[in-house]
């Protein structure tokens, strides 16, 4: 086989693309991920990369290697995943989050129900925690993280972050809701259990699982930027549906729902979508 020194220009003969149908029908049995639910040329320049370094020629052959050791094909799904967060990533939308969208929300709610969808290793769902804390504290808010990685699902639970998963944390949240700890001779930070009382972690497929619902606020953000365009629909079809009337989708910072007003929703704030208090279905009508 040919080398090439970029992962960017990866080859496609017709072999290697059938060798790749049979590796996502086999991983698709073993695991239940739906590569098909994935953007095709991200995905596959990404498993190849892995597989290339790996050492192997084949995807199948790969396959085979990965799942002769759970804790090997858990390392690969969690690589596939792209698990990076940090504690308040583009703190400018976290400031329209407990200026504006919060806020809003405890007026009509004295407790909130929240969803962290793909939630990796908790940092976005702690963030929502100190905020709601901070503006309603005491009261039995309820905070869901989910992820499809076990792994990462145990890191959360733990609620411990790196120095690096915590440079845009305020400095008086910092002090207030973190405690600095020495694990493996580095300094890592500990959730105070104030903030671990609202939270709970579990395993769910945005692309597979059925969705929980009667949430006021659902935070889904730097996850459906994987998916394919016929995904990404239905996913925000299903957050509109899970959704209380008067709630909030939040998404990342390279996201946006174009077809939102067909959807329903409303966009009052760059990265938020709320669905009307007077529920609009004209979309269930037209589909």
């Amino acid at each position: 086989m040919q080398q090439f020194q970029s992962s960017l220009n990866v080859p496609k003969t017709p072999e290697l693309l059938r060798d790749f149908e049979q590796f996502k029908q086999l991983l698709k049995r073993r695991t239940g991920l739906d590569l098909d639910q994935y953007k095709f040329e991200q995905t596959y320049r990404r498993i190849y990369t892995m597989m290339e370094r790996g050492g192997f020629r084949q995807f199948t052959d790969y396959f085979h290697y990965l799942a002769a050791d759970e804790t090997r094909l858990r390392q690969f799904i969690d690589r596939l995943a792209i698990n990076v967060s940090e504690l308040f990533r583009n703190p400018e939308q976290f400031e329209i989050l407990r200026t504006q969208v919060l806020p809003e929300l405890l007026r009509r709610n004295l407790a909130l129900k929240c969803w962290s969808a793909g939630s990796s290793y908790g940092a976005e769902a702690y963030s929502i925690a100190i905020l709601l804390h901070e503006l309603a504290p005491h009261r039995s808010h309820q905070i869901l993280g989910t992820d499809i990685d076990a792994d990462v699902l145990s890191r959360a639970r733990r609620g411990v972050f790196a120095e690096s998963d915590m440079r845009y944390v305020p400095a008086e949240f910092k002090s207030k809701y973190f405690r600095a700890i020495t694990e493996n001779g580095r300094t890592v930070y500990e959730a105070d259990a104030v903030l671990r009382r609202y939270l709970r972690f579990e395993h769910h497929n945005l692309l597979s699982d059925p969705y929980p619902s009667g949430f006021d606020l659902i935070a889904c953000r730097n996850v459906v930027i994987y998916f394919s365009d016929e995904a990404k629909d239905r996913v925000f079809r299903a957050f509109y549906d899970a959704l209380k009337p008067g709630g909030y989708l939040f998404l990342g910072n390279t996201e946006r729902i174009f077809n939102y007003a067909q959807i329903g929703f409303e966009n009052p704030s760059a990265f938020f979508y709320r669905k009307p208090l007077q529920e609009v279905q004209q979309w269930r009508n037209a589909s």
